[in-house]
């Protein structure tokens, strides 16, 4: 949602000082499958949660393209307010992999992952991130294709994951820990396990479901019309990158960063 964790206030202030409907795209929010996930979590079925694993396995690097572009390109207004610097195609192309626009995929993808962790563990903001990460294929990136981020919660805590050079359980995951049961919630559905894992091999509880945007979409044009809240408010956005933006200052200071 934002580039910053500053930013991330003065859009919330920005929104506020308005009466317009601002939907932020964490889709999940409006999936039915997520939210049946959610349900049940909140019966309480996974016990006390003590580590959830967000995750995402793609097999997409390679080096970014930059040979000229075909067309025309006004590449001031490109950088906006970023800093200025001689036109460089592939930061135009792939510009997610360059600081000067994005968090990279610390926040791309994690802001949408990380969302869920906070959103299914009712955790309120992170309290602190450490974050290691290198560029492996992307040659020509700033921002990592393969990294690790710790994050600290009050009751728990969460390790994102994110290999670009690799495919095995291809596309996204997260598994909730709990030491009564595990919930392993991905783009086919969920699944939860008892425990002790070894004697309850089956699971106890399964959805096999798609994530749809469409219902995302749909959540934002009812509240247009009703001015409800949608299930995704700017607030939600703010909450959700803040992780990542921690674990983003964690990797550039090469420190634990606190909020």
């Amino acid at each position: 949602m934002s580039h910053s964790l500053e930013e991330s206030q003065l859009m919330i202030q920005a929104v506020r000082k308005t009466k317009q409907i601002v939907q932020v795209g964490m889709q999940r929010r409006s999936a039915p499958s997520v939210i049946k996930a959610k349900e049940i979590v909140d019966t309480g079925i996974l016990g006390k949660i003590t580590m959830v694993k967000p995750m995402w396995n793609w097999n997409v690097s390679r080096e970014l393209n930059n040979t000229p572009l075909e067309g025309k390109l006004d590449w001031k207004r490109f950088l906006g307010p970023a800093k200025e610097r001689e036109l460089q195609p592939m930061r135009f192309r792939s510009w997610r992999y360059f600081w000067d626009y994005s968090g990279g995929n610390m926040t791309d993808q994690g802001t949408h992952l990380m969302d869920v962790v906070q959103w299914f563990t009712n955790s309120g903001p992170v309290q602190s991130a450490v974050s290691f990460g290198q560029v492996a294929k992307m040659i020509g990136s700033e921002a990592p294709d393969v990294f690790c981020a710790v994050f600290e919660y009050p009751n728990f805590m969460a390790t994102w994951t994110l290999n670009y050079c690799n495919s095995y359980e291809n596309d996204w995951s997260i598994q909730f820990q709990g030491d009564q049961g595990t919930m392993l919630i991905s783009s086919a559905g969920f699944k939860i396990w008892k425990e002790p894992w070894p004697k309850n091999p089956e699971p106890v509880q399964q959805m096999e479901a798609p994530i749809p945007i469409e219902t995302h979409i749909q959540n934002f044009l009812d509240c247009v019309k009703s001015r409800n809240e949608p299930n995704a408010p700017v607030e939600v956005g703010a909450s959700a990158v803040s992780a990542p933006h921690l674990a983003n200052l964690a990797f550039h200071q090469a420190r634990q960063v606190r909020l």
